[in-house]
C-alpha cells in the first residue's frame, strides 16, 4: 500500500477540487446561467426544433408566432425551422439581447444558434 506525503496529498486534493469545480460549473450549478428566449415570427405553422443548452431537441409542428423561454447554463442553443412561409424569421435572445436572427430560405427553412459562453 502506498502512502502519500502531506505535500502530495495536498496536490491530489487540489486536483480533485479543481476538476469538481469545473464539472459542476459546466452544469450551471456554480457557474453562470442565462435566460434564453427562442422566437419564430411569421404566419401559419412550421416544424420547430428548439434545443436549449444541455437538453435534447424535440421537433413539433407549431402555430406561429412561437416562443420558448428557459434559464440554462453555458452551452449552445439552437433553433431549427422547416416548412415555414416566406417572411418567417427565427431569433434567439440571451438575457434579452438579440444574438441571432435569420429569415427562412426559399425552401422555408432556417437555423439560428447562440453560445452562452460568448
Amino acid at each position: 500500500m502506498t502512502t502519500l506525503t502531506p505535500a502530495r496529498r495536498g496536490i491530489a486534493m487540489a486536483a480533485v477540487l479543481a476538476l469538481s469545480t469545473v464539472s459542476l460549473t459546466g452544469c450551471g450549478l456554480f457557474g453562470g446561467s442565462w435566460d434564453v428566449r427562442m422566437e419564430v415570427r411569421g404566419t401559419g405553422a412550421a416544424t420547430i426544433t428548439p434545443k436549449f443548452a444541455g437538453e435534447q431537441p424535440g421537433s413539433k409542428l407549431e402555430s406561429l408566432p412561437f416562443t420558448a423561454v428557459k434559464n440554462v447554463g453555458f452551452g449552445f442553443n439552437e433553433l431549427t425551422v422547416t416548412g415555414a412561409q416566406p417572411g418567417t424569421v427565427c431569433r434567439i435572445f440571451v438575457d434579452d439581447k438579440l444574438r441571432q436572427e435569420k429569415p427562412v430560405d426559399a425552401k422555408g427553412a432556417t437555423f439560428c444558434s447562440a453560445n452562452n459562453q460568448d
